[in-house]
């Protein structure tokens, strides 16, 4: 009876220690609201560098050209 006791005992705390370490990757894998805030920042950032290279880019091909023909 004693063994069987204890391979019940080390059974539940194993089982335990397996479902401590799963639960929270399995519950809690959205981004917090700081890090959320974080993208949405950095995207919008990267929009506006993506808005502000665009024409400097076409002038820079434009006057490359232009300085060619000369």
């Amino acid at each position: 009876m004693n063994k069987k006791y204890v391979f019940f005992i080390k059974f539940f705390i194993m089982l335990f220690v397996v479902i401590i370490f799963t639960f929270p990757t399995v519950c809690f894998s959205a981004y917090p609201k700081l890090v959320s805030t974080l993208v949405d920042g950095f995207e919008t950032i990267k929009d506006w560098i993506i808005r502000i290279a665009t024409p400097a880019a076409a002038v820079a091909v434009r006057h490359r050209y232009f300085y060619e023909k000369i």
